[in-house]
């Protein structure tokens, strides 16, 4: 993408005012020297890291698909954390500690970096489980328990990364 041309894409801009929204969530209120700094922030953010937003192959980056399927990966995800979090707390509360740790690799799916980590940042974020290493074709994690480490094996939380995935052109 020629870096002259970042503000006259319309997927720029898409993306300026999810980051300007996310701004006014945070910030609580919505007063002029508020949106100046919002609006100031997110072309900072977009403009800085232009390589990353955006590239000449992710043309659908933006669509609506898009959006549902990160949607999706946020609801899988609470619902994925809640469970294990009680799966957890009964380890942790059960008197004889039913746990058996272990490092497992799993194969990376995911071909791009961003998403790569992302999974890799989910899969920590899940109680019972820790990435310890992503190489380029396993991630290495640490797993509390035995379901946990069968879990990681056609895990949904991996097919709905996968759905970010963008088809090159």
């Amino acid at each position: 993408m020629d870096k002259k041309m970042i503000f006259k894409d319309k997927s720029t801009f898409a993306m300026v005012g999810f980051l300007l929204m996310f701004w006014i969530v945070i910030d609580g209120k919505i007063s002029v020297e508020s949106l100046i700094i919002g609006t100031v922030a997110s072309l900072g953010i977009v403009y800085l890291n232009r390589d990353l937003v955006v590239s000449d192959n992710e043309s659908q980056l933006f669509s609506i698909s898009f959006y549902w399927n990160y949607a999706t990966l946020i609801a899988v995800l609470i619902m994925e954390i809640f469970k294990a979090n009680i799966q957890v707390a009964r380890i942790v509360l059960s008197p004889k500690m039913n746990i058996s740790p272990c490092f497992v690799k799993v194969p990376v799916r995911p071909k791009k970096d961003f998403n790569k980590v992302l999974y890799g940042n989910i899969i920590t974020l899940t109680p019972g489980t820790f990435t310890v290493d992503i190489d380029e074709s396993n991630y290495v994690i640490h797993s509390l328990t035995e379901d946990a480490k069968e879990a990681l094996f056609d895990s949904p939380l991996e097919e709905h990364v996968m759905r970010l995935e963008v088809k090159g052109k």
